[in-house]
């Protein structure tokens, strides 16, 4: 039985085509070494189809990040969790988070570096919004049913931010392995602050 195509199956290609060129170019490059056309190039399209879908540099760039960052495996894996212990799921969830962010650390060290040396006004690097908000919600369940206390989103920033600075300085400490103990402490520090 033939199915028909997607409406816009050609659309999703072409942007993903794009943000798979920019990633590879942007990883070897920089940002500053890779130019629209050559991402383009790469793509498999011209110019003025890139920025028909991003707009800009800057906006492809936001997307390129975003995508990377893996918000529908994160949903997955949430909406996975037995979600009995607030304890052991967000020691799970600690794993899956330095797991995937040690994935993408050169799309981290990228979007940092792009972020330090911007001159318009745009914020600082704040991560994935899709992951962040994905969190945010899991912990205002726990805050809803009186396990944690305190605004999810903050508590979603710190908890992505400690161990966004653990996967970040691991390569300081002389690209150590992931340390289970050391994430189950970074689990115990942030429930010390935000349990009920």
């Amino acid at each position: 039985m033939l199915t028909a195509p997607r409406p816009h199956a050609g659309v999703e290609d072409t942007r993903t085509r794009i943000l798979a060129a920019a990633r590879t170019l942007f990883e070897r490059n920089g940002t500053r070494g890779t130019t629209t056309r050559e991402v383009a190039e790469i793509a498999g399209v011209n110019e003025a189809t890139l920025f028909r879908h991003f707009g800009s540099k800057r906006a492809l760039l936001d997307a390129m990040r975003e995508a990377a960052c893996g918000g529908e495996g994160f949903r997955a894996f949430l909406a996975s969790l037995p979600n009995g212990d607030v304890a052991a799921d967000l020691r799970a969830i600690a794993r899956f988070t330095v797991d995937q962010m040690t994935a993408r650390r050169a799309m981290m060290c990228i979007s940092l570096a792009e972020d330090a040396t911007a001159t318009d006004d745009a914020p600082e690097w704040r991560g994935p919004t899709g992951v962040l908000n994905e969190l945010a919600d899991f912990l205002a369940v726990k805050v809803s049913d009186g396990v944690l206390a305190g605004d999810p989103m903050l508590m979603a920033r710190c908890f992505l931010g400690t161990l966004f600075s653990y996967v970040v300085g691991r390569k300081l400490w002389a690209g150590a392995a992931q340390d289970a103990s050391t994430l189950d402490r970074v689990v115990e520090v942030f429930l010390n602050g935000v349990a009920a």
